[in-house]
């Protein structure tokens, strides 16, 4: 096996790994382009944020996961159907980089915090994306430079995936955030994205 395609396969391996630890619900057609589900009118507000979190992340996990599949056999793709899954994943990691700017901070005692992590988080989805926006404007004329396109969009879906998924575990756990923990482990949303 060719150092290209073992990276391509290594790379498929474990965003396969994050998106099962981080599988989102709903119907996966369309979720990435649909507002955040919204929370139950009894909800608090720390609960609404959590939730509304958590679905946007949930839906863009699917995508990221469907990308995953369409991705999986790349000797079998034409370069318009890569180039179609890496517009996915950028047009995915957009809505979510609008929804998280949206939100604002939580009405809790931890809420700057969580602001500034939410940022964090945003900064970090924004390079990634960058990078597979990159590797999307590249016209690959073998089929070495097609391996490697998908391994570099593969590669950065699950960074993504992961600092998605550690971003929401810090966000449980922020010093002085208890009604942000009792949010997030009351979600539903939440609890599928594996809290």
């Amino acid at each position: 096996m060719v150092p290209t395609a073992r990276r391509c396969l290594t790379s498929l391996a474990l965003l396969a790994a994050l998106a099962a630890g981080t599988a989102s619900c709903g119907d996966s057609d369309s979720e990435a382009d649909q507002p955040a589900a919204e929370a139950s009118p009894t909800a608090s507000a720390a609960e609404a944020w959590a939730s509304d979190l958590c679905s946007s992340l949930g839906a863009w996990t699917t995508t990221i996961d469907q990308a995953r599949e369409q991705l999986s056999e790349p000797r079998d793709l034409s370069v318009d159907e890569v180039e179609a899954t890496s517009d996915q994943v950028v047009a995915a990691s957009s809505t979510l980089l609008t929804q998280l700017g949206s939100m604002g901070a939580p009405d809790t005692d931890a809420g700057d915090e969580a602001q500034a992590r939410l940022s964090s988080l945003s900064d970090d989805l924004e390079a990634e994306r960058e990078v597979v926006e990159t590797a999307v404007a590249e016209q690959p004329s073998t089929m070495q430079e097609r391996l490697q396109r998908v391994s570099t969009v593969t590669g950065a879906a699950a960074a993504m995936a992961a600092e998605a998924q550690s971003a929401v575990a810090d966000l449980a756990a922020l010093d002085g955030a208890a009604e942000l923990q009792a949010a997030f482990a009351s979600s539903d949303s939440c609890q599928e994205l594996g809290r």
